[in-house]
């Protein structure tokens, strides 16, 4: 009885055996692509890069990405400086931005999706206002990654009565600082809750700077100090860094968070990059034993997974629309008080009869410019 009892178990092993060798291998993601491009390959599909000679052993990246923030923060101004080109509006009014706006930042490694959103508030007086909150909510839901954009010279202050109350009068009211910085206790709650990276962007730092020339070699003591508000607020944002969105895609701290959303590119030296903002200040990165953001580090931010739009592509707003807000900035800059809240524009007809496609010959060369 005994001997074939251990028949039996000597079966059993060798069957559980067998099944280890027969059972399939598990796949890595990239392999899954490469299989995919393989079985998939028909006119119009945009490659995922995954079989790619040159990029064989740097898997792709592509991450949705959501600007947030306060009105009058600069985010459409960071997002133009990010693409170095000009998508969304920007005037020195709040509220400019009412839609939220995608522009694609492409290359053989990644695509970056940013979604430019407008600015968050609290309490909304009238339906415009409800549907520009909507359409931040939807961002936030679909984002891989977020750009909090504050600025150094916000006080995040607001007012309370007596029973610890918010509210719009300030007569005889005391002022206390808002504990979540302007953008919500529901939206705090949600970036601590999702677990997905935070970069913060402390923007306009030149306008608290007492030497112009020198803002990133003297960090100002008021960035420094919002640095830390929004440290202890988002403990675990990715790093939280000095900017000038207002200079341009040369600015030093526009240069770093360009070089964070493409580290999967090998030519990119994230460390290099930040070290153009000079000394690392308490707060800007979450280990505060390692005050640096390592290529490794800055890479694993974006989600592996293939382009959602092909290498192209760079927003998905018509030219009407691009028409249409070109003439809302106008009115914005142009009017004053309510009125520019109360305008929307409209495109009836749009003649495109009068574009110049003519070709314009090179004489230097064989290449054709078409202008």
């Amino acid at each position: 009885m005994a001997h074939d009892k251990h028949q039996h178990v000597t079966s059993a092993h060798a069957t559980t055996n067998e099944q280890e060798d027969t059972a399939p291998k598990t796949k890595s993601q990239q392999e899954l692509l490469q299989d995919l491009d393989s079985k998939l390959n028909y006119d119009g599909r945009i490659s995922s890069k995954a079989s790619s000679t040159q990029n064989k052993d740097i898997p792709h990246r592509c991450a949705l990405l959501t600007i947030i923030g306060r009105p009058n923060m600069g985010k459409s101004t960071l997002l133009n400086a990010i693409l170095a080109d000009t998508l969304a509006i920007t005037t020195n009014r709040p509220q400019t931005t009412r839609h939220a706006i995608l522009g694609v930042m492409t290359s053989d490694y990644s695509q970056v999706c940013l979604t430019d959103t407008p600015g968050i508030i609290e309490k909304t007086a009238y339906k415009l206002q409800d549907g520009m909150m909507d359409a931040v909510s939807g961002a936030v839901k679909t984002g891989d990654v977020f750009l909090v954009v504050t600025d150094a010279m916000e006080s995040y202050n607001i007012m309370k009565d007596r029973d610890n109350k918010y509210v719009e009068d300030v007569q005889q009211k005391d002022e206390v600082e808002d504990p979540y910085l302007g953008i919500g206790e529901d939206l705090v709650m949600k970036l601590r809750k999702y677990d997905k990276p935070v970069i913060v962007c402390v923007n306009k730092v030149d306008l608290v700077a007492e030497d112009k020339s020198s803002v990133y070699e003297n960090t100002p003591l008021r960035a420094i100090e919002t640095i830390q508000k929004w440290r202890a607020l988002l403990p675990d944002a990715i790093a939280i860094l000095p900017i000038c969105a207002a200079a341009g895609p040369e600015d030093a701290g526009v240069v770093a968070v360009r070089s964070i959303l493409s580290a999967n590119d090998p030519s990119v030296d994230v460390p290099a990059a930040f070290r153009g903002l000079g000394r690392p200040v308490p707060g800007m990165f979450r280990d505060n034993n390692k005050p640096m953001l390592s290529n490794e580090d800055a890479r694993e931010i974006l989600p592996i997974g293939p382009p959602l739009y092909d290498p192209d592509f760079f927003t998905d707003r018509t030219d009407r629309f691009c028409a249409s807000e070109l003439i809302r900035e106008t009115l914005f800059e142009k009017l004053g008080k309510e009125l520019p809240y109360c305008c929307e524009v409209r495109i009836e007809s749009f003649d495109e009869s009068k574009r110049n496609f003519d070709d314009d010959i090179n004489h230097d060369g064989d290449e054709t410019k078409r202008r």
